[in-house]
C-alpha cells in the first residue's frame, strides 16, 4: 500500500472456513490438509517477502474445526489458552495451544463481518483478548454454542428409519477473558459498515437462542496492548474515509439498503414508481465505471451464449478487479497499526 512516498507491504490471507482432513489425519498422513497448516505455509512465505503486517480476512467464515481455530491462534500468540468450554454438567474445560512460540510476531489484524461465526469468533476473540491485533469490521454472528445430532432410530435400535434425528445443544464457548461470544459476538475495535441486517441474520435473530453469560477468566498473559492505540487508529480511519469517494459511496449504499428494509409500504401510483426507477437508473449511471468502461452493476439482459467470449472474459476480469473498499480500508488500518507500534518500540 502507498503511504505518502513510502510503500507498506501487507499480506492478506482469506480463510473461507476452518477446514481439516479428518480422515487423512486419522490415518496418520503427515501431510494432511488443514487451515492452520496452510496458513502457516503462507505466513512463512510472507515473512520471506518481508511484509509489514498480516491481515486475516474471515468475512463470511462460518466456522468449522475447533482444533483448527486453536492451532491458528497459536500461530500468532504461541502457547496458552484459547477458548473455554462449559458442558451440560457445568464443568469448564480450557482448550490450549501448545505451540512453543508464535510463527508470526509482527502486526496483525482480523477482518470480520456478520457472517463470521463459531470458530471464526473464537479466533478473533482470542486475538483481541491477548491484545495481539486489531479486530476490524462488523460485529460477528454470535454463535457461542456447541451442537450434536442424535439419531433417535439408533437409540431405539430401529432397523428402519422412523423417529428421525434430534439436534441438541451440549456446550457453550467462553472467551479466555470470561465473556462469551453467544449473542454478543465479537465487537470490532474499529467498526466498518456492512450490508447484513442484525434483525434477521445472526444468533440474536433466533427466538430460542441461549442467553449470554459470564464465567471466570482463564489464566493467560496478554501478548500486547493494542487497546492503547485504538483511539489513534479510529481517528486516522475517520480522517481517511472522510475523503474517500468509494468508501463514502459504500456508506451511501448501506444507508439505501437499510431504508429499503425499513420501508413498510410501496406506492401503487405508476408515475411515482417510474420516478423511483428513473432516479435509481440515474444514480447507477453516475457511478464510475472501471478502467475497461464496463458498468459492473449493470445487467445487459443477455444470456452468456448471446455475448462474445471476449466480452464475457472482460466483464469477469473487471468484476474480479473491482475494489473491495472494506478490505482496502482494513489494510490501511493495519498500516496505521504497524506505524504506531513502530513508534512505541
Amino acid at each position: 500500500m502507498k503511504e505518502g512516498d513510502a510503500t507498506r507491504k501487507i499480506g492478506v490471507i482469506t480463510l473461507p472456513a476452518f477446514y481439516e482432513d479428518f480422515d487423512a489425519r486419522r490415518k496418520g498422513d503427515k501431510d494432511y490438509k488443514s487451515a492452520s497448516r496452510d496458513v502457516a505455509k503462507l505466513l512463512t512465505e510472507l515473512k520471506q517477502d518481508d511484509v509489514d503486517g498480516v491481515l486475516m480476512d474471515l468475512r463470511n467464515n462460518g466456522g468449522g474445526s475447533l482444533s483448527e481455530a486453536i492451532d491458528l491462534t497459536g500461530l500468532f500468540v504461541g502457547k496458552g489458552p484459547v477458548v473455554q468450554q462449559r458442558g451440560a454438567d457445568g464443568k469448564i474445560e480450557v482448550a490450549n495451544d501448545d505451540l512453543s512460540k508464535p510463527l508470526w510476531t509482527g502486526p496483525v489484524s482480523v477482518l470480520i463481518n456478520r457472517g463470521s461465526a463459531s470458530a471464526s469468533e473464537i479466533f478473533a476473540a482470542a486475538i483481541q483478548d491477548y491484545g495481539r491485533g486489531v479486530i476490524v469490521g462488523e460485529p460477528s454472528f454470535g454463535k457461542g454454542t456447541v451442537q450434536t445430532v442424535v439419531d433417535l432410530d439408533q437409540v431405539a435400535h430401529n432397523s428402519k428409519p422412523k423417529f428421525g434425528e434430534l439436534k441438541l445443544t451440549i456446550a457453550q464457548f467462553f472467551r479466555i477473558n470470561g465473556s462469551t461470544t453467544q449473542l454478543l459476538g465479537v465487537t470490532p475495535d474499529i467498526t466498518l459498515p456492512g450490508l447484513s441486517d442484525p434483525k434477521t441474520f445472526g444468533e440474536s435473530s433466533y427466538d430460542n437462542a441461549l442467553p449470554s453469560t459470564q464465567i471466570k477468566p482463564a489464566a493467560y498473559m496478554p501478548a500486547g496492548d493494542i487497546r492503547s492505540i485504538v483511539p489513534q487508529l479510529q481517528s486516522l480511519h475517520e480522517a481517511r474515509v472522510k475523503n474517500d469517494p468509494e468508501y463514502q459511496r459504500f456508506i451511501e449504499d448501506v444507508a439505501d439498503l437499510k431504508a429499503q428494509r425499513e420501508k413498510t409500504s410501496i406506492s401503487l401510483n405508476l408515475a411515482v414508481r417510474q420516478k423511483e426507477q428513473a432516479d435509481l437508473t440515474a444514480k447507477l449511471k453516475s457511478r464510475k465505471k472501471d478502467d475497461d468502461g464496463l458498468d459492473l452493476g449493470a445487467d445487459d439482459g443477455l444470456q452468456a451464449n448471446e455475448r462474445s467470449l471476449s466480452a464475457d472474459l472482460a466483464l469477469e476480469k473487471a468484476r474480479k478487479n473491482a475494489k473491495d473498499v472494506l478490505l482496502t480500508e482494513a489494510a490501511a488500518i493495519l498500516v496505521d497499526e504497524a506505524n504506531l507500534q513502530q513508534r512505541v518500540q
